[in-house]
């Protein structure tokens, strides 16, 4: 089996400190073969793997909306995530569903209101509490940015942009206008947790036609991955806690993709030991073992993709001396 791991955002901005040891990861990187790309987004690597062509947008909308059980067919769909809008000193800032979450009942209420409001010409569709679709009878010239891409970030510069951009400009303020006194929010911001007071649309597109199967097996809980795993009809699995929980799930021969999705806040100080404990540590034994004969690692950092290539005899190579993480980090 060849087994490839994707681990976005796993060389931090601030840097690695040397003392951040993770003797399994520091081993297959130091023994395989290297090689530093370009860093592209999570939704550009996914859909280049799966010969999924960009349309004005990455067409996330359709094949997450896959995943999470609807029923794509040929029309134009778009993400419309609930989202928390925050008055900055200058700008507004954004923060999406990794920094708070939302219920089911939540998400539902919100949703029938904004029906209520803009009819049946644009029905808002929550098939998850924070992923929310909308379907358009015609595709608009308009290109948009990933609700994760615009967090933190002052959002002037991240909002739709195109010839159709004013109209999605108009419906978030309308959407604003609605969400803001309703009582879900007053709910929540009696709670102390962040409203729900905007919409961001984004990752408009149709599904296409799969043109490639890379991979005999895809196990992720991102639901992009997934849902072009589905399209390209790959079996799909939620991320297990390990690595050994997926090795014992898959066939011995084949090629699968494993996209951890944990938030970068988690990967330093103990939540990278977990990834050393469950993820990097048995993938090394299992190369050991020969129960995987090759393993490669894409390592995404601030400004660039690291790729590791090992198989079982470059374990042999003890003169391919481990570094720090923070060696490789730039």
């Amino acid at each position: 089996m060849h087994c490839e791991l994707y681990i976005p955002d796993f060389f931090p901005l601030e840097g690695l400190p040397r003392a951040n040891s993770l003797a399994a990861a520091e081993t297959l990187i130091a023994r395989g073969r290297r090689t530093r790309r370009a860093l592209v987004s999570r939704e550009a690597w996914l859909f280049g793997r799966f010969g999924v062509p960009r349309q004005r947008d990455w067409p996330v909308a359709p094949y997450t909306l896959l995943a999470d059980g609807g029923v794509p067919g040929p029309h134009y769909w778009m993400r419309a995530d609930p989202v928390h809008l925050q008055v900055g000193r200058d700008s507004l800032g954004l923060a999406d569903s990794a920094a708070f979450e939302v219920s089911r009942a939540e998400s539902q209420a919100l949703v029938d209101a904004l029906n209520r409001h803009f009819g049946q010409t644009m029905l808002f569709q929550p098939l998850r509490p924070a992923r929310w679709y909308l379907r358009l009878e015609k595709a608009p010239d308009v290109q948009t940015t990933p609700a994760a891409a615009a967090r933190g970030v002052a959002i002037d510069e991240k909002l739709p942009s195109g010839p159709d951009a004013m109209r999605f400009h108009a419906l978030m303020n309308e959407a604003q206008m609605l969400l803001h006194e309703h009582p879900v929010n007053a709910e929540r911001e009696a709670r102390g947790v962040p409203a729900l007071n905007s919409i961001w649309f984004w990752g408009g597109g149709v599904i296409a036609a799969a043109k490639a199967r890379p991979f005999s097996a895809v196990i992720a809980g991102d639901p992009l991955a997934r849902g072009l795993a589905l399209a390209a009809g790959i079996p799909a699995h939620a991320l297990p806690k390990d690595a050994d929980s997926v090795l014992a799930a898959l066939e011995d021969e084949g090629r699968a993709l494993v996209v951890l999705d944990a938030p970068r806040e988690a990967q330093l100080g103990g939540g990278r030991t977990a990834l050393e404990r469950d993820w990097f540590g048995p993938l090394l034994a299992a190369l050991k073992s020969g129960r995987i004969g090759m393993l490669t690692l894409h390592l995404c950092g601030a400004g660039s993709l690291l790729e590791v290539e090992t198989v079982r005899s470059d374990l042999r190579y003890f003169w391919r001396l481990r570094k720090p993480l923070s060696a490789y980090a730039q």
